[in-house]
């Protein structure tokens, strides 16, 4: 009997053609384990329908459509809340505008006659827009037609509706009938645009057996130009679903050619901001969807009905190769579109793009989001400051606009902008724009980028995917860096301090001398004057801080543009001061930077400040203890510590009071005293839960639950199992996974805003390889989706790692990760903690016996004896010199050399 086989992560709801549907056995935790799922397939057969979801993982479908290759598989898109039967992926949506009818003859019963002679022809009239209407009166009425049959509640076709009709009106004095006749042509055009949509919802529900009976009841009593749109709309569904039909033949679940995009030091090879200078760049425009005003407004972000415009930048020197004649994304095979677009992300070329529902855009006219385009392309394009520079834009044709159209006053208004807005920078721009046709030899690639951007057809989905595209070079309304371009840009007051921050953000990881960079000194101009603008600033740093949201890189660009930009003429109050100094030493601790003159100032305003102003003086003594930490002086702030502890709650705030606790529990365990260091751990603990904010408590509260797991692991008599329950209950809360094999899947994939978690738990996995066993396989599976991060904890991760791997056998891999640990740490900006954490690393390589990774020296633990006065170097010693050790000697050594949280 044939089976409809429901796979992992659907609706209950099933498509209409289907009444019944058997679950796949599949637990949900197997959901990605290629053993089980190919196990749960096989003991099925005679399936004949596969349901899959957007959610469903990759792995299912594919192996199950390789079980069951005959099974017709229906898609369900969760965002939409639609079934579709993916046998005839991609036909028109039925509320899309119909596809252009040929422009029909007018009939004898709509020419205009007034005169038994040929009225003589009319004075070419030039709109504004730039068109010629100087069409016969014939011309006026099939424009009527086939412009409203388009669809006249669109803004280009509207218009040039109204043109026509004011054409029309002017030459009433000779044709006083030629008014209706185009207003009645109109109308009609209208009537066939709405029964265009009609068919093709007919042709969605039942196919084409019995359309031409439904075309002829429909167009029963209206005039042939309805039915001859009617005819075309059918013609070109035929052609398309045939195509598609074609092309999907043989590869139910097709999966893209491309090779994946590996970025290049956080950013996509093909943004625009990120390509060397030239003097010259081709730039070709095109957009996908049908909507581009107010409706789009309403549609989903994935709906393929939503106008997106993208854009290629070639720069002088730089061609592709031309693609087939003919060549058009929608109707090629998905071989050839993956060819394209394979070309273009291998090319030195610029993409760009964004979707008309951006907040930053103002527009509800194409031709206004194709200025927008352009006017952004042109801000982040690579050029020379003074040098001469000519931008050639190409256009693709849109509906109401002539190749011959003239975009020359566009031009000058976008370069005299740009001038205004950068002086020396666009002083040399010499812009052209103009439209093009498909025959244009990158029409094709720029289609095909479109293409694959709008289209919701699986394989166009996974084409994006591994492009890397969306959210990089081609913006979603809820990318954050078009908007902060933009608002940097044109703003004329300055930025709210969130926006601030996330331009210092992108301007960090831009090349010297940017775009980005250049309005950031612009606004540090504007903000010199404004102290309290500057001053919400740096809040906004210290609470990014506080929270722990933030990119050592961002973080380090936003700190130094507060230390320039300062305000000009006041010597900063005292509290204003250590504000900023222990935002820098924060920074610099997570550096492994020791700047005894930054501490020493920090001590002193912390002094002045006691009774003024308690609270941040006592949090400005908590940052000092981390820094003298990162030193190896463990008891040097202890007294202090201790001092502000003695004080009534009241004097430091009840938060202030929970960190010192917390603090002083680090410093005993840094100082191998586990016991006392849980103990105070737990005192903090409750003090966090007497907090009046629940998010903060909470927030707190894990973070310090984390010291007091770390220590436990430290601790001589700690049980393993009890410790990794209450590790799994800890890290199960903040990730909602419900044991330890789910939590390692989740965490082999996060990325920075879960390296703490992330650290503690790998931490647990190489303590306890005998407890965690099945969590560490479940890790080293997910080894192809592992991130990884420039600063701390990030190359301890990476450590850890090599060990996990070392263990399972793969030894190339393991010293690959432990190498990449150690020059991370040793990067010349980093200061001597890391560096020290770098020789551990290297002595950590020698117990471990991996031979092709770089081991301690002796001339370097030399310097570094010089350095940190304080580390244990006879320890490191010890251990650089012990050779393979086993694991608990490993621990024991790295207990030493790395006391507590350092590793």
């Amino acid at each position: 009997m044939p089976i409809s086989l429901l796979l992992p992560a659907c609706p209950d709801r099933l498509p209409d053609d289907i009444a019944a549907a058997q679950p796949l056995d599949l637990g949900e935790s197997d959901w990605h384990d290629p053993v089980r799922i190919a196990a749960a397939l096989d003991r099925l057969s005679g399936v004949d329908c596969l349901l899959g979801s957007d959610l469903t993982p990759p792995q299912v479908w594919l192996l199950a459509a390789r079980a069951f290759p005959q099974a017709r598989p229906w898609y369900f898109c969760h965002a939409d809340a639609q079934w579709q039967d993916l046998a005839q992926a991609d036909q028109p949506d039925a509320s899309a505008a119909p596809i252009p009818s040929a422009e029909p003859t007018p009939a004898a019963s709509e020419q205009p006659g007034a005169s038994a002679s040929p009225a003589p022809a009319a004075r070419p009239v030039e709109r504004a827009s730039g068109i010629l209407c100087d069409w016969p009166d014939k011309d006026l009425i099939g424009k009527s037609f086939l412009y409203a049959s388009w669809g006249s509640d669109k803004p280009e076709n509207r218009r040039q509706l109204d043109e026509i009709e004011e054409e029309a009106w002017s030459r009433a004095a000779r044709n006083p009938g030629l008014p209706d006749i185009v207003a009645k042509a109109r109308r009609n055009g209208e009537l066939a645009c709405e029964l265009a949509g009609a068919l093709l919802r007919q042709l969605d529900r039942a196919g084409d057996a019995e359309v031409e009976a439904w075309i002829e009841q429909a167009c029963a009593g209206n005039h042939e130009r309805v039915r001859g749109h009617l005819q075309v709309t059918l013609k070109k569904w035929r052609e398309r679903r045939q195509g598609l039909q074609q092309r999907h033949a043989g590869q139910r679940a097709y999966v893209s050619s491309l090779q994946p995009v590996e970025l290049v030091d956080g950013h996509h090879p093909n943004s625009l901001r990120h390509l060397p200078p030239a003097s010259a760049w081709q730039v070709c425009i095109d957009e996908t969807g049908v909507l581009f005003d107010e409706q789009a407004d309403a549609l989903n972000s994935t709906d393929s009905k939503l106008g997106r415009l993208v854009a290629l930048a070639l720069p002088e020197g730089v061609s592709l190769p031309p693609l087939a004649r003919g060549f058009h994304a929608t109707s090629a095979p998905a071989r050839q579109v993956d060819e394209a677009l394979q070309r273009l992300l291998h090319a030195p070329i610029g993409i760009f793009g964004f979707t008309v529902q951006d907040p930053a855009v103002h527009t509800s006219h194409w031709i206004g989001h194709v200025q927008q385009l352009v006017r952004w392309v042109l801000l982040q394009l690579p050029i020379e400051a003074g040098q001469p520079c000519r931008v050639d834009v190409r256009i693709e044709q849109n509906v109401g606009y002539q190749l011959r159209d003239s975009l020359r006053a566009l031009a000058e208004t976008l370069e005299g902008e740009l001038r205004r807005l950068e002086p020396q920078r666009h002083a040399g721009l010499h812009l052209s724009l103009s439209f093009m046709d498909k025959q244009h030899p990158l029409n094709g690639y720029v289609d095909a980028l479109a293409f694959t951007w709008g289209s919701q057809a699986a394989e166009s989905r996974d084409r994006l995917k591994k492009s890397a595209l969306a959210g990089r070079c081609l913006l979603r309304p809820g990318d954050h860096a078009l908007e902060r371009l933009y608002l940097a840009l044109s703003s004329t007051r300055p930025l709210a301090p969130a926006d601030w921050y996330e331009l210092c953000s992108a301007a960090a990881s831009e090349p010297a001398g940017g775009l980005l960079g250049h309005f950031l000194a612009r606004l540090g101009e504007r903000v010199h004057e404004h102290p309290g603008i500057w001053q919400g600033y740096l809040d906004e740093v210290r609470q990014r801080q506080r929270l722990k949201q933030y990119h050592l890189d961002s973080l380090g660009h936003a700190l130094a543009w507060l230390e320039h930009c300062s305000p000009a003429g006041l010597t900063l109050p005292a509290a204003q001061r250590l504000q900023l100094e222990t935002a820098r030493l924060a920074a610099e601790n997570h550096r492994g930077l020791v700047n005894r003159q930054r501490i020493l100032t920090c001590l002193q305003l912390a002094g002045q400040l006691r009774d003024e102003a308690p609270a941040e003086a006592c949090e400005a003594i908590l940052r000092l203890a981390v820094s003298t930490a990162n030193n190896f002086e463990f008891d040097a702030l202890r007294a202090a510590i201790e001092e502000w502890l003695a004080q009534p709650v009241a004097v430091p705030g009840l938060l202030n009071h929970a960190k010192l606790h917390s603090t002083l529990g680090q410093l005993c365990a840094f100082s191998a005293e586990p016991g006392p260091a849980i103990e105070h751990f737990e005192r903090a603990l409750a003090c966090f839960a007497r907090l009046s904010d629940p998010a903060q408590a909470a927030r707190e509260m894990a973070q310090t639950t984390s010291y007091r797991l770390t220590a436990g692991m430290d601790a001589p008599d700690h049980d393993p199992q009890q410790l990794l329950d209450a590790l799994c209950r800890h890290l199960g809360a903040q990730l909602g996974k419900h044991d330890a094999a789910e939590i390692s899947r989740s965490l082999a994939c996060s990325g920075q805003g879960l390296r703490y978690p992330h650290h503690l738990w790998l931490r647990a996995l190489v303590t306890f390889p005998d407890a965690a066993g099945a969590a560490r396989a479940s890790y080293l599976q997910q080894q192809k989706q592992w991130q990884s991060g420039d600063d701390h904890p990030w190359p301890l991760i990476e450590a850890y790692r090599a060990w996990l791997l070392h263990d399972a056998g793969q030894a190339r891999q393991a010293g690959e990760r432990l190498q990449a640990a150690i020059d991370a740490c040793a990067d010349a900006d980093n200061g001597a903690t890391l560096h020290w954490m770098a020789e551990v690393l290297r002595a950590l390589a020698g117990a471990l016996g991996l031979e092709q990774v770089e081991h301690s020296s002796a001339q370097a633990r030399e310097q570094l004896r010089q350095r940190l006065l304080h580390a244990p170097h006879a320890a490191l010693a010890q251990f650089a010199s012990a050779g393979p050790l086993a694991r608990d000697a490993i621990l024991a050594a790295l207990r030493q050399c790395l006391p507590f949280n350092f590793h």
